[in-house]
């Protein structure tokens, strides 16, 4: 039997990988077919064979709310909203995308102007009703959202008020109607969505999950519909903080999946990156539409208590810190109109595809400029199961080549580079955000173009070692097939007096919250805790996270707290405020659930490896050189590589410029130590 069954459903492919009770890996990779997701999703568990009939667990992450949002082919959502703050939605925060730019517009948030309606009611500042709800006016709302229903103009209904984080009392009531009355139509309420103060992220969150709740429903019963003929009796997904949610429970939380595709990939290369001894690394999740990039800092993910998925469109909400970018192997190459070369962050996707694929595509991408500097092997993509066509690219490729005047083996390579450039940026941006020297950091590199541009990445950031897991076009996969169980509770509580009592209540009631919700997703084991309160200087508008103490709330504790708070303080702004009153905001308690482990094997064949061939290779400033191609399944622990070289797996391909040192270690990972300024200027 299969003990535990990860997916990830990418915008370019679908890739499954499994471990049966021994520890063997299983494993398939089908092109995703974004229309009808569960088609891939098919396609995969039907090459598992016999192997795929029993099932324990599976895990997908989706990019299917994501998807929703970014190319803003959601759900049309009536928000309603205490009278007079309809407007919060669209006068957003004071802050500019393009700072200098005084022609750049704001983008739209999820809802019309016109489907964002005012209820009479109010609750003060402490959670005191002041005016009460108008159940006349609420009547009449509820009749017109139901003409709206049935005319098509309106698919779901998100509900903030202001202090409901404090009092849900009018929300539950505006639910409970609008439930009695429309059974059908999806609510999303904020004091349960997202029970925070700053009306603007609260609503924001709120609408988003409403935006995306009808496409999750649709895609919940797909996944069950191809898991019905399985026996898999626990079937998850992927939520935004790397943990899990039962699929029939998914749709009552659905903006929690809106990163669930890409916690997997910094999941798996955690997993990845300790097992070859780094504890620190960032990583690089290159795949066919976009690079996803994220950070391992002392043996754990970096998490973020808020993310954007489009600028100005805050989700509040605890999730793995994940920076998104448009560069992928598919990734449409083009000419401004000042003759400037850019790669991305168009894509070709997997429908057309790049021109290699002929399947229609005419765009140069970097599949195909790969492929004219002889990185990747036409008869070889996917392990021989899918070809490219030289031939199409290269002429693509010299059509672009001759607008710039350039010979196309250069164009290519400056394709490359300038990818090359953009990923190494985000990177640095990213390092210089959290204050790490990358130095001190590794880069693990995955995808199904991770590996072909991870080397010249590193060299250009100044990151001493490339890490390669196993089956790199299937980490992601691995990431979710190993994810933890995990519940995150936010709660917003000012105080300024430091009442011991209270404090403990409020972590008392979330901690059983959440484990509560770990029970009811399935995990019956001992949880770990995580606890934290969010604090301020009295008069600032944003707050510090400072880790709680473990055991009872006391005096000694609350002394910690403020001590760990002016540390950190210092740490990021370079002073603190000694005397001054210090405010708690926001209280947060994490309980993890971890499954019960399976070592998987990574089979390799006898060795050491001889190269398979030897293919010319092109670097900008040398020229074609000679390079060895290798199998990656064929390596054995210890054997090193001389360079250039090629790593060719079923699912990607590893390039090894010269001047690197490559070498399998014991748990199948490709370590390469960088070496000085390589010969081919980052490309």
């Amino acid at each position: 039997m299969l003990r535990r069954v990860g997916i990830d459903v990418g915008g370019t492919f679908t890739d499954l990988v499994a471990v049966d009770d021994q520890g063997t890996i299983h494993l398939a990779k089908r092109p995703s077919t974004p229309a009808a997701p569960s088609e891939a999703l098919n396609a995969v568990l039907a090459d598992l064979g016999e192997h795929g009939a029993h099932l324990e667990v599976a895990i997908l992450g989706t990019t299917v709310a994501t998807n929703a949002v970014i190319e803003r082919k959601g759900a049309r959502v009536c928000f309603l909203t205490t009278e007079g703050f309809e407007s919060i939605p669209f006068i957003q925060r004071i802050n500019k995308q393009e700072l200098y730019n005084l022609n750049w517009v704001k983008p739209n948030p999820l809802v019309h102007r016109r489907d964002s309606i005012g209820i009479r009611e109010r609750m003060d500042s402490g959670g005191r009703p002041v005016t009460p709800l108008d159940e006349a006016q609420l009547t009449a709302v509820i009749d017109e959202i139901g003409r709206r229903l049935r005319d098509g103009e309106c698919d779901a209904v998100a509900v903030s008020l202001l202090f409901s984080y404090l009092n849900a009392q009018h929300e539950l009531a505006i639910e409970h109607r609008l439930k009695s009355v429309l059974p059908s139509l999806p609510v999303s309420r904020s004091s349960a969505v997202c029970p925070i103060w700053r009306e603007f992220e609260r609503g924001s969150t709120t609408i988003a999950d409403a935006y995306v709740t009808p496409s999750v429903q649709t895609y919940v019963q797909n996944v069950l519909d191809a898991f019905a003929q399985r026996s898999a009796p626990a079937v998850n997904l992927m939520k935004s903080n790397g943990g899990l949610i039962p699929a029939q429970r998914a749709e009552g939380q659905a903006v929690q999946l809106l990163l669930s595709g890409l916690a997997g990939g910094v999941l798996g290369a955690r997993y990845f990156a300790l097992a070859a001894g780094e504890r620190n690394a960032f990583t690089l999740d290159m795949g066919g539409t976009s690079c996803d990039i994220g950070v391992i800092h002392e043996g754990q993910p970096a998490y973020a208590s808020e993310f954007e998925v489009e600028w100005s469109i805050p989700i509040a909400l605890p999730c793995v810190r994940v920076k998104t970018i448009g560069a992928g192997g598919g990734s449409i190459v083009w000419i401004d109109r000042g003759g400037f070369l850019h790669a991305g962050p168009q894509s070709a996707g997997a429908l057309p595809g790049p021109v290699a694929y002929a399947k229609g595509g005419t765009e140069v991408t970097l599949t195909d400029a790969n492929l004219v500097l002889g990185r990747l092997d036409p008869e070889y993509f996917l392990g021989g199961r899918m070809r490219l066509h030289a031939t199409p690219a290269s002429d693509a490729v010299a059509v672009l080549a001759a607008r710039l005047g350039m010979p196309p083996v250069e164009c290519a390579a400056a394709a490359a580079e300038v990818a090359n450039e953009n990923m190494a940026n985000e990177i640095r941006l990213l390092a210089v955000d959290m204050g790490y020297d990358l130095r001190e950091f590794a880069l693990v590199a995955f995808g199904g173009a991770g590996p072909l541009h991870a080397c010249a990445i590193a060299r250009l950031l100044g990151i001493p070692r490339v890490l390669v897991p196993p089956h790199p076009g299937l980490c992601s996969a691995f990431g979710a097939m190993i994810a933890d169980w995990r519940v995150d509770k936010i709660r917003t509580s000012v105080m300024r007096h430091m009442d011991t009592q209270r404090i403990q209540q409020i972590v008392n009631e979330m901690t059983a919250s959440a484990v509560d919700e770990l029970r009811v997703q399935g995990f019956l084991g001992s949880p770990v805790l995580y606890r934290a309160v969010d604090m301020r200087y009295a008069g600032q508008n944003y707050e510090r996270e400072v880790p709680l103490p473990e055991g009872q709330i006391t005096p000694a504790s609350i002394d910690y707290l403020l001590g760990q708070f002016a540390q950190l303080h210092n740490m990021h702004y370079g002073f603190h405020l000694a005397g001054e009153a210090v405010e708690l905001i926001n209280f947060r308690v994490t309980a993890f659930g971890s499954p019960t482990p399976v070592a998987p094997r990574w089979q390799t064949q006898g060795g050491p490896a001889e190269p398979v061939a030897v293919r010319r290779l092109f670097f900008r400033e040398a020229g074609w050189l000679e390079g060895s191609v290798f199998r990656r399944e064929r390596l054995t622990p210890a054997q090193s590589l001389s360079a250039p070289a090629l790593i060719e797996d079923e699912d990607s391909t590893t390039l090894v410029p010269q001047g690197h040192h490559a070498r399998m270690l014991a748990g199948g990972v490709i370590s390469i130590t960088i070496g000085g300024p390589t010969v081919d200027g980052g490309a």
